[in-house]
């Protein structure tokens, strides 16, 4: 196993380290990019998982404290190759034997169904996955504003008078999850504007450059899931809805209700609202981890969140072909 759960300080360093290490592993069916820079010089990096012509596309690590979605992502990328390749040598086993009788008990049983459900989506879908989207962000919510390398950055981050441990936004202090073109954009402050941002640029780059099918952005804290959109139609909504009922059997999560998409006295801007009204495609805001998780948040979540998600994909794939 590559991606270690019982890693303290789930650098940025190690997490680069091990999607490279994935990606050299499960060349078949994994590959490593970048999609663009942070302002203060990290990767941004994607992972191209499966061998599918439809595309979907999976991001976390938008808000930096948010910690725990990163490597969680990382270690759902690691299983699903994992179970892929076994899939594929127990389809030839049992084609020379042309029977099941290796199958002994209902676990075996379940095992061999939920791999052969892995490798049917990644045969139909190639998931786009950014597990750190604002990698900036994350090593300072690790390190502390020291770990910008950039001093005017650093110095611009330190004046906001946030401790590193509750930062969300990017290295220039702006929140990349309100910095999206939408229709319920509105500048936070004087001389910011929709799409200013490194990060922001390069989750739209990826956004227009597939054809894809749907879009899940992993947040944290609640356990809920956030479907609704007020820019978008009935019909739009209708879908989400649907959608958003399935996720929310697979993981338990909550749905939020439509009135509390946006909170009040906060804006637009957020991920889903410019994926939902630019392609009308189905996006949902998934969020992990209970509600009165304390930042840093505890290691400790990485195992039950891996829990809760592994499936969510799956079950969001099925629904949007």
């Amino acid at each position: 196993m590559i991606v270690d759960f019982k890693e303290g300080s789930y650098s940025y360093e190690k997490l680069t380290a091990d999607a490279k290490s994935l990606a050299n592993q499960y060349s078949e069916i994994l590959k490593y990019v970048t999609i663009g820079k942070s302002h203060d010089n990290r990767d941004i990096i994607l992972l191209k998982l499966g061998v599918g012509k439809q595309h979907m596309i999976c991001c976390g690590g938008v808000h930096a404290r948010e910690n725990i979605n990163p490597i969680v992502l990382l270690r759902i990328i690691e299983n699903y190759a994992e179970l892929y390749y076994k899939h594929k040598e127990q389809k030839q086993e049992f084609k020379k034997q042309n029977n099941f009788q290796k199958v002994q008990d209902k676990d075996e049983y379940e095992d061999i169904l939920y791999g052969a459900c892995i490798y049917e989506i990644l045969q139909t879908f190639t998931i786009l996955f950014v597990p750190l989207l604002n990698p900036d962000g994350y090593v300072i919510s690790l390190y502390g504003f020291d770990a910008i390398e950039d001093p005017q950055l650093r110095e611009l981050c330190k004046a906001k008078n946030i401790p590193g441990e509750e930062w969300k936004c990017n290295a220039r202090g702006v929140d990349i999850n309100r910095n999206f073109p939408s229709r319920l954009y509105r500048p936070k402050d004087p001389g910011d504007y929709a799409a200013s941002e490194n990060e922001t640029k390069a989750l739209i780059f990826l956004f227009h450059g597939y054809r894809s099918k749907g879009f899940l952005d992993f947040h944290s804290r609640g356990k809920q899931i956030y479907y609704y959109r007020k820019a978008m139609s009935d019909t739009y909504n209708n879908k989400q809805h649907e959608i958003a009922l399935r996720l929310a059997g697979v993981t338990n999560y909550v749905l939020i209700p439509p009135e509390e998409e946006v909170d009040p006295g906060d804006t637009g801007g957020n991920t889903v609202h410019y994926y939902s009204e630019h392609f009308r495609k189905p996006a949902l805001t998934i969020e992990t981890v209970d509600e009165e998780a304390a930042f840093p948040l505890n290691i400790r979540y990485r195992d039950s969140t891996f829990d809760e998600l592994k499936l969510i994909i799956l079950e969001f794939g099925s629904r949007i072909l």
